[in-house]
């Protein structure tokens, strides 16, 4: 069974406390508190959260530390009820998306250090899925990695369907992944939450999405699975780990899953038309 290595918490503490002040910079400027006066306690804050965050490899758990700091930090600094500032924070997608690239920083840094080896490197044969950034932060996840799947398989009319079909789409609005895929006349086959399942799959050119509950509450997000990197720690052959990196539509970029996301997730993959 693999294992996910802990972090060495002292070697990637001044990245995590760079990126998390760099985070709440941005999150207390996206909620329009950010000034003159509480720009250094903004910076101590987020340094103090992306610090912590360390205590955790996994992407979920370090991510609650972080939010949790910010959110109870924020609120003493913008005098507002610590609750509503985590609400609002939460919300602010994007830019919570940031705190999840913390433990990102912690895994480049170790791989820098080469630290670990990689054994298998599974991935679609013809490049990385498109990366397209879904219209609106609340809905149309689903569209959008649809969509970019169906680019990639060169189904160009079926994606700009889809495009106009997330435009139109009323608020609050979900579908299921399998639902809108198979209105597109596509095969869609279940898969046991297995990363080297998924990886066979990627390497037979057959596109593979997740649907997974992110952090603090928020509704179901499927995002489109790009590569999978089995490694090998160099000084201890026992600590193996997943490297799972996916087309986020929330970021319109390529960013990393962890392990327990995919766990917790429901996984398919397109078998054709």
């Amino acid at each position: 069974m693999a294992q996910i290595s802990q972090p060495n918490t002292q070697r990637n503490l001044p990245a995590s406390l760079l990126k998390g002040a760099a985070a709440n910079l941005a999150i207390q400027a996206l909620g329009k508190n950010l000034n003159k006066k509480n720009f250094l306690p903004t910076l101590v804050v987020g340094a103090l959260g992306g610090g912590l965050s360390c205590l955790s490899d996994d992407k979920y758990c370090s991510t609650l530390i972080a939010t949790s700091i910010f959110g109870g930090g924020n609120a003493l600094i913008n005098k507002t009820s610590v609750p509503k500032s985590l609400a609002k924070y939460a919300a602010i997608g994007t830019t919570a998306r940031l705190m999840l690239n913390i433990p990102e920083i912690v895994a480049k840094t170790s791989e820098i250090s080469g630290d670990w080896i990689t054994i298998y490197n599974f991935k679609l044969p013809n490049g990385d899925l498109p990366k397209y950034k879904q219209i609106n932060e609340a809905m149309g996840c689903t569209h959008t990695v649809l969509r970019s799947i169906s680019d990639y398989l060169g189904y160009s009319s079926i994606a700009n369907q889809l495009l106009k079909e997330e435009k139109k789409l009323a608020k609050d609005e979900g579908i299921d992944f399998s639902d809108l895929a198979e209105s597109k006349g596509y095969l869609v086959q279940n898969l046991a939450n297995n990363l080297f399942t998924v990886g066979t799959k990627l390497n037979q050119n057959i596109p593979v999405a997740v649907t997974y509950q992110p952090w603090l509450g928020r509704r179901p997000h499927t995002v489109g699975i790009n590569q999978v990197e089995y490694q090998q720690n160099a000084s201890n052959k026992k600590r193996t780990r997943f490297i799972i990196k996916v087309m986020d539509p929330l970021l319109g970029n390529i960013t990393e899953l962890s392990q327990s996301e995919f766990n917790n997730g429901i996984v398919r993959c397109i078998n054709g038309r």
